[in-house]
């Protein structure tokens, strides 16, 4: 926990949840997890869906690490506490890597049906609002309901069947926009 007290803000969009979490994480973690993105190595490999040009850069986290790390450790508890009658298993972790220039789509991370959840942590310990990179979720028709900042060590636990589309940095921006993306699979009650 950090000094400041925890806030936790829950949306609902088209039915599934959305939970905004700041003031969660460590300053200490904060700054490690900063430190250790910018050494990762990326590949253009990551498509929002398989239907659109362009490849973002990207970097997953090897399975037996996502079980060791305390980091990811902690996201998962975090799922679990607002999710808490629900079972879940590790699907994908990976951080994502874009600059201006980048282009992400619209896309959901699970089908309609499916109750996976996404814990999204933006990495970057400064963000200025004129350097773009926000997140937009809409509801099923395609309008967006929730635009959410970069702001450093937020995180967003949402539904993976949400539609969503990440912004990458504007022209204004000369940083790399850094978020890190914990897919965990939905077992159904617990």
């Amino acid at each position: 926990m950090t000094d400041a007290k925890p806030k936790i803000r829950k949306s609902i969009i088209s039915g599934r949840e959305l939970f905004l979490c700041d003031d969660l994480v460590e300053p200490v973690v904060q700054q490690q997890i900063a430190a250790l993105v910018k050494t990762m190595h990326y590949v253009r490999a990551e498509k929002s869906r398989q239907d659109v040009p362009g490849l973002v850069a990207v970097c997953d986290i090897k399975p037996e690490t996502v079980a060791g790390n305390s980091f990811l450790r902690g996201l998962r508890q975090t799922v679990e506490r607002l999710f808490p009658n629900e079972r879940f298993t590790d699907q994908r972790a990976y951080v994502n890597c874009s600059v201006y220039g980048d282009a992400y789509y619209l896309h959901r991370d699970c089908a309609l049906f499916e109750g996976h959840v996404t814990a999204l942590y933006y990495a970057n310990l400064e963000w200025k609002p004129d350097w773009g990179g926000e997140t937009i979720y809409f509801n099923d028709d395609e309008d967006a309901e929730c635009v959410i900042s970069p702001r450093p060590g937020r995180l967003v636990i949402a539904r993976g069947a949400i539609l969503h589309r990440g912004n990458v940095p504007t022209r204004s921006c000369f940083e790399e926009r850094y978020s890190l993306a914990y897919k965990l699979n939905s077992l159904g009650p617990a």
